[in-house]
């Protein structure tokens, strides 16, 4: 059975998520307290591979306890699954009624009731009590109305009084709410049919009886049905919850252990534990008597009989760990170790790195948390890749980065047999290419978790992993391109493409084709992107304003060995301001023209041509142009949208910009291409 939907109620902080569609791999996304843990470990109790029912007093929502947790037996976890083909064909053999089925809808109650639906849907009841009734009434009307042969009236006669009042009795008896057997039905027909002795007695009699007979068949059409719902059951998938509690212990006392495991055999603490044992088939109790030598004295052949027998399992259990475990862990070649040291079990591990043993708690957690994972999917899922759902809260947490991603690779993997679904705030254990597979996670305005299907929440925490997702893989796919002119921000983008455009429009040579322009966002992450590009050994170049703020990120440059004719590249070069920004290597008329059509209002006529020229004043037209709005208007200088219309006009007209503009911007894209390009 293939899950295509669940649905999560009355359980602890989800009042109801809804219908959840879910493909095979199916990532959750959201903060700490959203609600993901809750949403898994309910969804898992459907059909725990552990064995965990449901526990009204810890999990129904607190605040509905006292008023409503004995009203009904509230619904937790539903599922509707596709059947296979093999499944349908089961079905149709244990009832007719199933012949059509595609899909069944299954949920489990707190109490651990299964209710089925069949889609399409059957339709089929028990046999009420008020049917049986019915079918009663319907033989005491035939029963007054029979009229006997000629010369057997008071034969006849006899007869309809006995059954009249039997029948009478019968259906005075019959409980309003109670559950009509097909005995009861039976035993119902058979003292009718008993009446009747002579073959005109049993013709007369005969539709007595047929409406019985139909309930009886009704209940064997339910009882088929029943048989198919406990075929449902019986083959649900098996869901596998793991989270960071699960993970093993590496050294275990085994006397302790024993006795533990079986004074309370479903303690969460165990779990991982037991299925170590379990998955190389080590029987602890046998470990333990063989054992018993450890306080013996004497030589004895017997004593070493049993020491060689329990190491040779040991070692037997070891290599199968280490081979199996193999085609799961691709970040070193892990060999394990089983140990035991007086009463203690231990798990010693290696690689192929260093062949130094440690013991398994020393190790990454993020190998201890696979570790546990693997053994708790293998052994609770029958040692078998088919037919469970895994459900991971928050897995590869202590992963590097690109661990995490690596995971995500291997989760996909193990999708195309099995189930998938984990939940994460990781960015990094986002698949941005597949954002259908992605749900979101989080807190609705009552306070009870959601989860988004067609939309995305307008929760900035929620929505905070996909954004900085998004984010790092942007800046992956930019530090791998190579090729780089990083400038600050986009109004430098939007105008040096701009320029590129006009002088190729007027035959001029522009930036090489393989360049690419990256704002970095700002003064402040100028240093770490270029930083970045040179530990990644890619060309690139710099290109940065002469603001009175950039003296820092120039100063951190050029600590860097990142500074002029070395990748480093100052619109002072290209224009006769010192704090010039790339509005300078434009002719004052134009950019003028274009502030003066944003801000129509502004007295541009302060802004004179020897104000503009004059090095002392050592700011540039933007920066004045900023002074003046800011100072006369008491409104902040949009200088993006002088840009944006700036940027406009030079590829609607790239014929109208003066040659020194030309000539300044044809500089500066040959010494961007000198440093860029291979």
């Amino acid at each position: 059975m293939q899950l295509a939907e669940f649905r999560v109620q009355n359980y602890k902080i989800v009042e109801d998520t809804g219908w959840i569609p879910v493909p095979n791999l199916t990532t959750f996304v959201g903060k700490n307290e959203s609600g993901k843990s809750a949403i898994f470990r309910a969804l898992s109790k459907l059909n725990p591979s552990d064995g965990e029912g449901y526990d009204g007093l810890k999990e129904f929502p607190r605040h509905r306890y006292a008023t409503e947790i004995t009203k009904t037996d509230w619904p937790v976890a539903s599922g509707r699954f596709h059947l296979t083909s093999d499944e349908k064909r089961s079905l149709t053999g244990i009832s007719e009624l199933c012949r059509d089925v595609d899909d069944v809808e299954v949920t489990r109650h707190y109490t651990g009731k299964y209710s089925i639906t069949y889609h399409p849907d059957i339709g089929m009841d028990l046999v009420t009590p008020d049917e049986l009734i019915y079918a009663i009434d319907y033989g005491i009307e035939h029963i007054r109305n029979l009229t006997a042969p000629e010369g057997r009236g008071e034969i006849l006669g006899r007869i309809k009084e006995g059954l009249l009042s039997f029948l009478e009795e019968q259906k005075n008896s019959i409980p309003v709410d109670g559950q009509v057997q097909k005995r009861q039905l039976s035993d119902l027909i058979n003292a009718i049919k008993s009446r009747a002795n002579e073959p005109w007695q049993q013709e007369l009699l005969s539709p007595v009886t047929e409406p019985m007979y139909r309930l009886i068949r009704q209940i064997e059409v339910y009882e088929g049905l029943m048989a198919a719902n406990r075929y449902i059951i019986e083959h649900l998938p098996k869901f596998v919850y793991f989270d960071q509690y699960s993970v093993i212990e590496s050294a275990i006392h085994i006397p302790t252990f024993i006795a533990t495991l079986k004074s309370h055999p479903d303690s969460p603490g165990l779990r991982a534990t037991h299925c170590l044992f379990r998955h190389v088939n080590l029987d602890l109790d046998q470990l333990d008597k063989l054992g018993s030598h450890k306080n013996a004295t004497d030589e004895n052949p017997i004593i070493r009989r049993q020491v060689d027998e329990r190491s040779i399992l040991l070692s037997t259990a070891s290599n199968l760990m280490t081979r199996k475990f193999e085609n799961w862990w691709d970040q070193r070649k892990i060999r394990f170790r089983y140990d035991i040291d007086g009463d203690y079990f231990r798990v010693w591990v290696s690689d192929d790195l260093d062949p130094s043993e440690i013991e398994l708690d020393q190790r990454s957690a993020g190998l201890q948390y696979f570790f546990s994972f693997y053994l708790i999917f293998l052994v609770e899922s029958g040692d078998s890749y088919q037919d469970s759902i895994l459900l991971l809260d928050e897995p590869g947490l202590q992963l590097h980065p690109t661990a995490q991603q690596q995971a995500c690779h291997f989760f996909e993997k193990i999708a195309g047999q099995n189930q998938v679904f984990y939940s994460t705030h990781s960015p990094f254990m986002i698949d941005l290419d597949h954002l259908d597979q992605v749900r979101a996670v989080y807190e609705g305005q009552n306070g009870s978790t959601r989860v988004s299907v067609s939309d995305w929440p307008a929760d900035y925490d929620s929505l905070f992993p996909l954004q900085a997702a998004l984010a790092s893989k942007i800046a992956e796919k930019t530090l791998a391109t190579g090729n780089l002119l990083i400038v600050e921000d986009m109004v430098d983008l939007w105008l040096l493409q701009a320029m590129n455009y006009a002088l190729r429009s007027r035959g001029k040579s522009g930036l090489e084709p393989g360049i690419t322009i990256t704002p970095a966002g700002g003064a402040a992450n100028l240093f770490p992107l270029a930083l970045m590009m040179g530990t990644h050994r890619r060309r690139y170049a710099v290109l940065i304003p002469g603001y009175e703020n950039s003296s820092d990120v120039l100063e951190r440059l050029t600590s860097v060995r990142i500074d002029k004719g070395n990748n480093l590249l100052l619109y002072d070069s290209y224009s006769q301001k010192k704090r010039a920004s790339i509005e300078d290597l434009f002719s004052s008329d134009l950019y003028l023209r274009c502030v003066k059509d944003i801000y129509p209002d502004i007295p541009l006529s302060q802004i004179t041509d020897r104000t503009l020229t004059d090095r002392a004043e050592e700011r540039g037209v933007a920066e004045q142009v900023a002074a003046i709005v800011e100072k006369r208007q008491g409104d902040h200088f949009e200088r993006w949208k002088v840009a944006e219309l700036l940027s406009d006009r030079i590829c609607e007209s790239p014929q109208q910009i003066n040659e020194d503009t030309i000539n300044r911007f044809s500089g500066l894209f040959n010494e961007i291409n000198r440093l860029c390009s291979p």
